[in-house]
């Protein structure tokens, strides 16, 4: 009888294992999928963000799991994460790949959040003020109009900042954002009563400068009256410099005191720093939803 070479016996039996058992590597690979994408929900829920970032990229790397909704989670973990440059890159594929996605409002609304965490302020107002043209009506509308402050506030657009502040305290006064718009608010009108006195103030010492000189000339010159008025103008233009140095020194006290205030808000609202917690909350509940429809489909035993 005929010897069959092992190696040729190995490949008849992978052969007749993956024709007769062609599930098998199906239910493996769905096994490995569900496995990633219930790790990813774990650590969601946990808040372990660097950790669900992981997870969920290795989740959505299989089709089963290639849904909005293992997207959305992804994207909203490397918000949290602070991984915003990725977080951006996927708002985009998200808003390309899933146009009818019950999520694709808050895609647009991190895509301007990550944009302004990039420091691109510009794209940031154009695409948060899209969001806001889009859903006027939406429970994020209140952050995203903060955040296109945020925008014009960092890039030293005061005026329209204070605009887009106001009304965030005054149309949404229960907001998570009033509190900080608010103080926003006194920030700037701080700033420009500190411009104003440091305007004042070197017009004055100027002045002062000059009044000095005219009054050394004319002591040089003679012990007239014109050099006494220009002592007293000295005097004069002294004591406004002090004063306007001690108004300076009360507003960076205030300064201070709103800095300090601010402080003690987030610690009694983290909220006013981070994405609205509702938010995340509900989609938490929606990752154990999930997470137990997966558990209950995926096969025990091996069968």
């Amino acid at each position: 009888m005929k010897k069959v070479k092992p190696l040729v016996l190995f490949s008849l039996c992978v052969l007749f294992l993956c024709r007769m058992r062609p599930s098998c590597a199906q239910a493996y690979g769905q096994n490995i999928a569900s496995a990633a994408f219930l790790q990813g929900t774990d650590a969601f829920k946990s808040g372990e963000w660097m950790s669900a970032v992981f997870m969920l990229r290795r989740a959505v790397s299989y089709p089963e799991n290639c849904n909005s909704d293992t997207w959305y989670m992804l994207i909203t973990a490397e918000m949290y994460a602070g991984e915003y440059k990725s977080a951006y890159q996927d708002c985009e594929m998200f808003l390309k790949d899933f146009p009818d996605s019950p999520y694709l409002s808050y895609v647009m609304y991190h895509k301007g959040r990550a944009l302004f965490c990039l420091g691109e302020y510009e794209r940031s107002v154009i695409q948060l003020s899209d969001f806001c043209h889009y859903y006027p009506d939406h429970e994020m509308y209140a952050s995203a109009l903060f955040w296109v402050a945020e925008s014009f506030f960092a890039a030293y657009n005061y005026s329209d900042a204070e605009i887009l502040y106001s009304r965030v305290v005054s149309e949404f006064p229960d907001d998570a954002k009033a509190a900080a718009a608010q103080y926003r608010i006194e920030t700037i009108a701080q700033n420009a009563r500190e411009e104003k006195l440091l305007y004042l103030l070197k017009e004055t010492g100027e002045e002062y400068l000059a009044a000095k000189e005219e009054y050394e000339r004319q002591l040089k010159l003679s012990g007239s009256d014109s050099a006494g008025e220009a002592r007293r103008r000295i005097m004069e233009l002294q004591h406004a410099n002090a004063e306007l140095q001690k108004k300076i020194t009360l507003l960076e006290q205030e300064k201070n005191d709103l800095s300090a205030r601010l402080d003690e808000e987030k610690q009694m609202n983290s909220t006013i720093k981070n994405e609205n917690e509702d938010m995340v909350s509900s989609l938490k509940q929606k990752a154990l939803w999930t997470q137990e429809l997966m558990k209950a489909r995926t096969p025990k035993d091996g069968k």
